[in-house]
């Protein structure tokens, strides 16, 4: 039995897009993002970004669409970040 490469892909690339959640779950309940690293926020926004752009230039639809999520979980991050740094001020 043979396993489709797109179908670990997805897998993999949804493990690593989920790791955003229980983080994004988290700051809403506390209201405070002081533990997040903006800088490790844009680090993953440009990451995930660049492994979006080559799966669109390889055509592979598990990295554009894990990679599309982890663009806008880890920009989710930095608004929460930048707005409950703002209400702290």
């Amino acid at each position: 039995m043979e396993i489709n490469p797109e179908i670990i892909g997805f897998i993999a690339g949804g493990l690593s897009s989920a790791l955003f959640i229980p983080q994004i779950i988290k700051i809403l309940k506390e209201k405070s993002a002081e533990e997040i690293s903006l800088v490790t926020c844009i680090i993953g926004i440009v990451s995930s970004g660049l492994w979006l752009w080559y799966g669109i230039e390889q055509d592979h639809i598990s990295m554009m669409v894990t990679n599309s999520i982890s663009v806008v979980a880890t920009g989710v991050l930095v608004v929460l970040k930048l707005l409950y740094n703002k209400e702290k001020n």
